[in-house]
């Protein structure tokens, strides 16, 4: 059994994840990437594109295919995403798969 970096499938996991994140830490790195063809951006675990919602993104975000290739949400900015380098230090959320 393994563990992913969390997906946000719906507005609701998001809104969850947004108010736990906010009470309790700052950055909170999501499991998605363009690192496989910039601007096409896909949950890690489950190839699915991510919703390219506006109103999900910082402002001029996404904006870097160099060196920024994951998504974090970012505090400062009422948990907006940017597109950040793995390099930067925040936390995150995993999510298990069951198998029954």
């Amino acid at each position: 059994m393994g563990a992913d970096l969390i997906t946000l499938e719906t507005d609701r996991e998001k809104y969850v994840i947004d108010f736990f994140g906010i009470t309790t830490f700052g950055h909170i790195w999501l499991g998605a990437s363009d690192e496989d063809v910039e601007g096409d951006w896909r949950w890690v675990a489950t190839e699915e594109r991510v919703p390219m919602t506006a109103s999900y993104w910082q402002p001029g975000e996404p904006n870097d295919g160099v060196n920024s290739n994951h998504i974090c949400l970012w505090k400062g900015i009422r948990y907006l995403w940017w597109d950040g380098s793995q390099s930067t230090p925040g936390y995150f959320f995993c999510e298990l798969v069951t198998i029954n």
